[in-house]
């Protein structure tokens, strides 16, 4: 006969486990010796050693007591059912980390992974963490409420441009200059710049680079425009792109400065 210590240690369990299966019925209730311990027999050794095998595997302790008396056929039927219920919670849990992952990555939560990739793009040049939280925003908020229009110019246009070194270099010089006051000479220059890889990027056709054709909701437009307000900077930059365009004879994109644009001011 064996004490409660022993049945524990020979299956491999607690005690305080021992104890809980007893609790939930899986465990008939031994003799007690005169000193009122427990104490077990063989079949009480077998017995806990398949509901631990069958807890162990996964089956819900509610079905537990069901399948430990039942013949092999049941047995192999009731276990092929809770295979496929455990293959639905992996899944369902498998989705759980995939957000949780997401939630981890933040960018990634609600925006497509071309401007992830952008946002990370900043990011690792060394921008300033403010200015590029800031941007993010703005498509997060752009893409909230153009999303139907975004995604296919994503597709379309916005791989080639957000993939090109000249545009992302662009890019990162136009948020170094976030900070500079309007009348920078730098501002000037990197105008010029911009100019120049439009010219070449669309070869003269502006309005199939831009995002901004057809948008169309005033609402929205208001609640992008007022999330550049505060930069200065980028609204003069957008100016003096837009004049240099003219001057070359391209015609431009909307004066819209929100981040879906195909220029690089003038999508901020």
């Amino acid at each position: 006969m064996l004490r409660i210590g022993e049945l524990a240690s020979y299956v491999g369990v607690t005690t305080r486990t021992v104890r809980f299966y007893h609790q939930q019925g899986l465990l008939d209730e031994p003799h007690r010796d005169t000193s009122g311990y427990r104490l077990y027999d063989g079949e009480a050794v077998l017995r806990l050693s398949r509901v631990v095998a069958l807890a162990s595997a996964g089956v819900p302790l509610a079905r537990v007591h069901e399948l430990l008396d039942a013949s092999q056929e049941s047995l192999d039927l009731a276990l092929v059912e809770i295979d496929a219920d455990l293959s639905t919670r992996i899944e369902r849990l498998e989705k759980d980390r995939d957000r949780l992952r997401l939630l981890r990555a933040g960018d990634a939560l609600v925006l497509p992974d071309l401007i992830v990739g952008l946002i990370e793009h900043l990011r690792e040049a060394g921008i300033d963490s403010g200015v590029v939280d800031h941007y993010r925003d703005a498509w997060v908020l752009t893409y909230a409420v153009y999303r139907p229009r975004l995604d296919p110019w994503l597709e379309e246009f916005g791989a080639v441009m957000l993939e090109d070194p000249g545009y992302l270099a662009l890019m990162v010089r136009s948020f170094r200059a976030a900070e500079l006051e309007p009348e920078d000479p730098r501002i000037q220059e990197l105008a010029d710049d911009t100019v120049e890889w439009m010219v070449n990027a669309w070869d003269g056709d502006a309005l199939e680079w831009s995002f901004e054709r057809g948008l169309d909701d005033p609402r929205a437009n208001a609640l992008l425009e007022a999330q550049w307000a505060d930069r200065p900077a980028w609204v003069r930059v957008g100016e003096l792109i837009l004049q240099g365009l003219q001057q070359r004879g391209v015609e431009p994109p909307g004066r819209r400065r929100s981040p879906g644009g195909s220029s690089v001011f003038d999508d901020q």
